[in-house]
């Protein structure tokens, strides 16, 4: 008896865990995407350990993708990291390929467009899914780099 309550006490909290992360999985397959150009790169502060720091673009966003044909301004901004960034969002990226994408984005930021693609529904915090440099993943544009060069 002992040990089916010692078995218990330990499998549960692991079991409300799986649960936990299958409903957030099934909860954001669920939004719909939308695609905002982003901008606002400052050089000196890009890359900040392993994450793009960047703003939303709205001037150059489709706002047409939103449900309500506007853009949430308002709403991404409730989100963004406000304490230390002020409007600004953050990308994570790995360590190895950060050194690559700060270069692309210092030297070549006017040679192309960058997006993030986001799990978006109003009422719910935007999920930043995917960034794409000139409408691909960054990871295939990094691999081509890797093969030209």
């Amino acid at each position: 008896m002992q040990k089916i309550k010692i078995i218990a006490a330990l499998t549960f909290p692991i079991l409300v865990l799986v649960l936990w992360v299958l409903f957030l999985t099934a909860k954001s397959m669920a939004l719909p995407e939308v695609k905002v150009r982003i901008g606002g790169y400052d050089p000196r502060d890009l890359l900040y350990g392993h994450y793009i720091a960047y703003t939303i673009d709205w001037a150059n966003t489709d706002c047409s993708q939103f449900s309500d044909k506007t853009c949430p301004i308002k709403e991404f901004e409730n989100y963004a990291q406000k304490a230390l960034w002020g409007k600004q969002f953050r990308f994570y990226v790995p360590e190895q390929n950060a050194q690559e994408l700060d270069n692309m984005f210092r030297n070549a930021r006017g040679n192309h467009t960058f997006e993030v693609v986001y799990k978006y529904t109003s009422g719910i915090k935007p999920l930043a899914k995917e960034l794409l440099i000139d409408g691909q993943p960054w990871r295939e544009v990094i691999k081509s780099n890797k093969k030209e060069k």
